[in-house]
């Protein structure tokens, strides 16, 4: 990729939005950018090399097997998001991989002994990357308090008025969503199983709370799922 290219997609990521252009261009001759299709998986806990990993474009499953042999979905990461094998233990254990769910991705990806030479040489970028992690650990702090405080209905109403808030579009008939998770991938993200959820949804569609098909959600009023 072209240093011109690689400079305006790091311009416009958020983490590097307000770094100079010297700083800027400082990044993308040390940069890697790749482009990914949809199925594609990286296995990035079994790097030799380390790397930290920059979400430019698209949407990305983390997941890790357990010792059945199961998949277990972690998080859900849109554009302007990070993954890999951070120096935090709480945000990545040793048998996370990241599967491409959207159909293309494009990632911007450092070495971690690169990426931390950067920080150490530009401040105002160490003081985004600990924002970010700051975002992260609050997330992962939200879905452990919904574990131990809410019942499954509860978790599953929160997750849901979060994929509108992301994800979501104002139609008329109230929130739209693109659903690309099955049943049970939501299972997994809210700790249940696939059939409490289908029992819940279908709930849920009876109190006219939302619509719920294979390509898309809708729900009319996101105040309900509070």
């Amino acid at each position: 990729m072209q240093r011109e290219i690689k400079y305006w997609y790091l311009r416009n990521y958020d983490l590097f939005s307000n770094l100079t252009k010297e700083q800027i261009n400082d990044l993308s001759g040390i940069s890697k950018f790749v482009r990914m299709k949809k199925g594609h998986t990286i296995y990035f806990a079994s790097d030799q090399v380390k790397r930290v990993y920059f979400l430019i474009n698209g949407k990305i499953k983390i997941s890790e097997m357990d010792q059945s042999g199961n998949e277990m979905i972690k998080d859900i990461l849109l554009t302007g998001d990070l993954f890999g094998e951070i120096s935090f233990n709480m945000l990545t254990l040793s048998h996370e991989y990241a599967e491409i769910l959207s159909s293309e991705v494009i990632l911007c990806t450092f070495t971690m002994d690169e990426f931390e030479e950067l920080m150490q040489k530009h401040p105002m970028l160490c003081l985004n990357f600990t924002k970010k992690i700051g975002d992260k650990l609050r997330k992962l702090e939200h879905r452990h308090a919904n574990l131990v405080f809410k019942d499954v209905k509860e978790r599953l109403k929160d997750f849901l008025k979060m994929w509108a808030i992301n994800e979501g579009k104002d139609t008329p008939e109230g929130v739209l969503i693109k659903n690309y998770l099955t049943h049970n991938e939501i299972a997994s993200l809210i700790s249940s199983s696939r059939q409490t959820v289908t029992t819940i949804i279908n709930e849920l569609k009876e109190e006219g709370a939302l619509s719920y098909s294979r390509s898309q959600i809708v729900i009319p009023n996101i105040a309900v799922l509070s």
